[in-house]
């Protein structure tokens, strides 16, 4: 299941650093940050508060995003 949640978001970064035109890995750390921060930071920040999720798990989880969002970018925007 992670391999298909990893190929989803690797799709939809693909598509947003198309749209973007982005060629260079910091404008595809940039993008990666944004989108992590739009996402992912928006839903874990959202489950700490309603869900009574602990925040150092949140955290983890967060955390670990943040790199494969990054990592990712970075392929499929400097690959173009």
């Amino acid at each position: 299941m992670e391999l298909v949640r990893s190929l989803v978001l690797t799709t939809v970064l693909a598509g947003f650093a198309v749209e973007l035109d982005v060629t260079t890995w910091t404008g595809a750390v940039g993008l990666a940050v944004a989108a992590w921060v739009g996402f992912a930071a928006v839903l874990y920040s959202g489950s700490v508060l309603w869900e009574r999720v602990p925040w150092r798990l949140a955290a983890i989880h967060a955390g670990d995003w943040l790199v494969k969002t990054v990592v990712i970018a970075v392929i499929v925007g400097v690959w173009r």
